[in-house]
C-alpha cells in the first residue's frame, strides 16, 4: 500500500504536485500476493535488464544480444552471422560477435574483439557451473570472499554518495526557506508579484531537480549497503546451476548482468584473452 504520492507545494501554496518516490510511504504485506516475491523479483530483473537486446530481421534476439561489452572501448558487441558453403553443399551458420565501434569505424575506432558464440558458450557454462559447485560445497567461504571484494570497491563509492546526499538535503532546506521568504516578501509588498513568481519558478525547478538527484543517490546508497543480502540472493540462485548443460537466453538474463570481452593477445607463443563475467546481485566474482 502506497501513500503520500501527492502533496502541496508548501503550507501557503496549495497547488497539488506529484512527489518523488523517495517521499512515498510504503507499507508491505497488507494483502496476500498473487505471485511470490521471488517470481516478481526475477521478472523485474529480466524486464529491466541492461542487456535486453534488440530483435533482428528474424524477430529473434541473439543469445548474448545486449549483454556483451568491449573491454577496451566499452561499446556493445554486434551479433554476426556467416553463411559459408561447405564441400557437402550445405550452408552451416557461424555465429559470432564483434565490437560495434570497430564494425562502424574500422581499426581506427577499435579492434575487432571477435569471438565465436560456440566458444563463448563453453566459457560461460564453465564459469557458471564452477561457481555453482563452490556455492554448494563452500558457501560461507565464497560469501566472505565476495563481501570482501564488494567492501573494497564500495567504501569510496558509499562515502561519495553520502557526501552528495548531505549537500542535497542541506540545499533542499535552504530552498524551502527561500520559497517561504518569497511568499512573505510578496504578501508584505516588499517585492512585486511578477518578481515573486519568477523566484518561485526558479526555486521550484531547482527543488524538483534536487529531489530527483536525492532519489537517485538514495537508491544507489541503499544498493551499496545491501551487500550481504545481495550475495545471499546470488548464492541461492547460482547454486541450482551446477549441472547446467545448455545455455539459453532466459538463463543468461537471469544470471548475468554483462560480459566484457578482451582482445586476443599472444603470450609465450599461444593466444590468450580476458573475459569478465558480471553476475546480477554481485558483479564480477574473481576466484
Amino acid at each position: 500500500m502506497v501513500q503520500n504520492k501527492t502533496g502541496t507545494v508548501s503550507y501557503k501554496n496549495h497547488k497539488q504536485i506529484t512527489k518523488p518516490q523517495s517521499e512515498w510511504i510504503k507499507v508491505e504485506n497488507t494483502h496476500e500476493p498473487l505471485i511470490s516475491q521471488d517470481v516478481w523479483d526475477a521478472v523485474q530483473r529480466m524486464d529491466n535488464h541492461p542487456g535486453r537486446g534488440r530483435a533482428g530481421k528474424s524477430g529473434m534476439i541473439a543469445l548474448f544480444g545486449g549483454v556483451l561489452r568491449c573491454m577496451d572501448c566499452g561499446s556493445s558487441l554486434r551479433y554476426m552471422r556467416d553463411y559459408r558453403k561447405t564441400t557437402s553443399g550445405k550452408e552451416p551458420e557461424f555465429k559470432s560477435y564483434v565490437c560495434n565501434r570497430y564494425a562502424i569505424g574500422g581499426k581506427d575506432a577499435c579492434s575487432t574483439h571477435y569471438i565465436n558464440q560456440k566458444s563463448l558458450i563453453a566459457v560461460v557454462l564453465t564459469d557458471i557451473r564452477s561457481k555453482a559447485i563452490l556455492a554448494q560445497r563452500n558457501r560461507e567461504a565464497l560469501k566472505e570472499r565476495i563481501l570482501a571484494m564488494k567492501k573494497t570497491s564500495n567504501e569510496e563509492k558509499t562515502s561519495l554518495l553520502k557526501t552528495e546526499l548531505t549537500a542535497i538535503e542541506k540545499r533542499l532546506v535552504e530552498l524551502e526557506k527561500l520559497i517561504q521568504a518569497a511568499y512573505e516578501d510578496k504578501v508584505m509588498g516588499r517585492i512585486p508579484e511578477s518578481v515573486c513568481i519568477n523566484l518561485l519558478n526558479k526555486y521550484e525547478a531547482e527543488r524538483a531537480e534536487k529531489l530527483e538527484h536525492k532519489k537517485e543517490f538514495s537508491a544507489k546508497l541503499a544498493a551499496s549497503e545491501e551487500s550481504e543480502k545481495s550475495v545471499d540472493n546470488w548464492l541461492n540462485m547460482i547454486q541450482d546451476y551446477a549441472q547446467l548443460e545448455e545455455l539459453d537466453r532466459a538463463t543468461i538474463v537471469r544470471l548475468i548482468q554483462k560480459i566484457e570481452i578482451g582482445e586476443k593477445r599472444e603470450v609465450d607463443g599461444h593466444i590468450e584473452r580476458d573475459i569478465n563475467i558480471y553476475y546480477n546481485f554481485v558483479g564480477f566474482v574473481e576466484l
